[in-house]
């Protein structure tokens, strides 16, 4: 307490006592009225610094070294910074007055200031190296929202469209060949049908025939967009969990893993659906 009481003083001894060697030149016109009121607003400073008001001391401390410049005032300007817990600008300031020219003959506190900087700088930056030790890792970037698994909606979108046409085909079919079979039976007498209408006992039997494979071609195209829509060629898998008891209750096979490639081929009366790894 003494040493810091007996600094201070040294300190406003030197702004009213050396003012001729405080660094900078004063702004033109009027040096001596320039050399004042830094004293002043040095005055001032010092005894909001000594009431723990660190804030207001360093904005009359930045407003006497406008005045007249002076390595003093910038060593209590980071001094206010460092009680603020502003580090990195207590720490520019500390440099600041390390990296100051002093005049030829430099009052004592001129002297003390630097020595004072450099002790407290050290200490300064051995809190900032802290801080940044118990810094916890910056996170990853959040994946954009429908994109979870960063993989295309491509296949399962064509799977789908599939999906769509194949019941398409398989309900229009289906109620074209209906349409013929109640034809036929208006035209027969019980179960006996004149010869003629075989051609047309034919093309309602392969109507069935387009309208079955339409519906399972439609069913299946819709279960393989379902599957494409949770794995996403391309990209992570979607909510592994979830797909995997959705399949088990529905009886499934379990899902493919990730690098499968799906297809289908489709022929009179039969569907085949293959995997290739």
């Amino acid at each position: 307490m003494l040493s810091n009481s007996l600094r201070r003083c040294a300190f406003v001894v030197t702004l009213l006592a050396a003012a001729p060697a405080l660094g900078a030149q004063p702004p033109a016109g009027a040096p001596a009225e320039a050399q004042q009121a830094a004293r002043t607003k040095a005055h001032e400073g010092l005894k909001l610094y000594g009431a723990d008001r660190w804030q207001e001391a360093l904005e009359v401390f930045q407003e006497a070294d406008r005045h007249y410049h002076a390595p003093t005032l910038v060593l209590y300007m980071a001094r206010c910074q460092r009680k603020l817990g502003r580090l990195e600008a207590a720490r520019d300031l500390y440099e600041q007055v390390l990296g100051e020219p002093l005049p030829e003959d430099p009052p004592t506190a001129f002297l003390e200031a630097r020595q004072d900087a450099e002790t407290e700088l050290a200490g300064v930056r051995a809190a900032l190296e802290a801080t940044a030790a118990k810094a916890p890792p910056r996170a990853a970037p959040a994946a954009p929202a429908g994109a979870e698994g960063g993989g295309s909606l491509v296949p399962a979108g064509v799977a789908f469209g599939l999906g769509a046409v194949g019941l398409g085909v398989g309900a229009v079919t289906g109620l074209m060949s209906l349409s013929q079979v109640s034809d036929i039976r208006s035209r027969c007498e019980g179960r006996r049908c004149p010869a003629d209408l075989q051609g047309d006992a034919d093309a309602a039997a392969t109507l069935g025939h387009v309208s079955t494979v339409g519906f399972v071609v439609g069913a299946a195209s819709a279960a393989a967009g379902v599957v494409l829509l949770v794995i996403r060629p391309g990209g992570g898998s979607g909510p592994e969990a979830a797909g995997a008891l959705a399949a088990a209750a529905a009886g499934a096979p379990p899902r493919a893993p990730r690098g499968v490639v799906w297809s289908a081929g489709v022929g009179l009366g039969r569907i085949e659906v293959q995997g290739k790894f």
